[in-house]
């Protein structure tokens, strides 16, 4: 709370300075609103607004992402009066998917070249897995916020309601979330059935041969491992 004592003569002094006047009674306003869950909305709904996202929509590129994500954990260090551990929820709800928005699209870095659902080919195979690997990450952090969603709803039904999160968007975020581990899934059972790490190997070492100065000696003598890094390097993949 804020000290604005004053007394009689300097209220009839500032009145006829008006604009002083009015700027210290916005000042008392915003000194005596309560920190209390109403208020961490109110937060809340800023950053949203900052970010042009809703409680259900979040930022589609990587820096926005970081620099709510920032924002957030700011808010949280604030401490309300009453209303605390309810915001806290929500903000920890809203930080879960920030991730896992953030992953996903390091899960699609590389394209088509990351799935097998429009064909593929041995070479990429550490594509296919690298991404099956993070949309699966992905999905995990989803699962994590539908369930800190469901046990926000079920311990503070009231403020749920109040920002806009019911039981079924906990069901439409875990149905996008399982599609996108079953997806992830699919990929790499695929690209594990009809890629060994040898067959993958062969093919660059032929593409070696024909691409590059290397001695016969040097490919022959290559990792699937060691091979990997020197091939994505050759087709300027990073």
């Amino acid at each position: 709370m804020c000290d604005f004592s004053l007394s009689a003569f300097q209220v009839a002094n500032l009145k006829r300075n008006w604009w002083v006047f009015a700027a210290i009674l916005i000042a008392i306003a915003g000194c005596s609103q309560a920190k209390n869950f109403a208020y961490g909305v109110k937060q809340l709904n800023s950053i949203n607004a900052r970010y042009n996202t809703t409680i259900e929509t979040y930022p589609q590129h990587l820096k926005p992402i970081d620099l709510m994500s920032s924002d957030l954990k700011e808010l949280k260090k604030e401490k309300l009066e009453t209303g605390q551990e309810p915001l806290n929820y929500i903000i920890d709800y809203r930080l879960l998917n920030l991730e896992a928005e953030k992953l996903f699209i390091f899960g699609q870095k590389y394209g088509d070249s990351g799935t097998t659902k429009y064909g593929f080919g041995c070479k990429s195979r550490p594509l296919v897995i690298e991404s099956a690997a993070l949309r699966n990450s992905s999905a995990l952090k989803g699962f994590e916020a539908v369930n800190l969603l469901r046990e926000f709803i079920d311990k503070y039904p009231k403020e749920a309601s109040l920002v806009g999160l019911a039981y079924k968007n906990a069901l439409f975020l875990n149905a996008t979330f399982y599609q996108i581990s079953q997806e992830a899934a699919s990929d790499s059972n695929i690209i594990n059935n009809f890629c060994t790490k040898n067959d993958s190997l062969e093919s660059y070492q032929r593409q070696f041969r024909r691409e590059t100065n290397l001695s016969d000696d040097f490919i022959n003598n290559l990792t699937y491992e060691n091979a990997v890094p020197i091939w994505k390097g050759l087709v300027g993949v990073s």
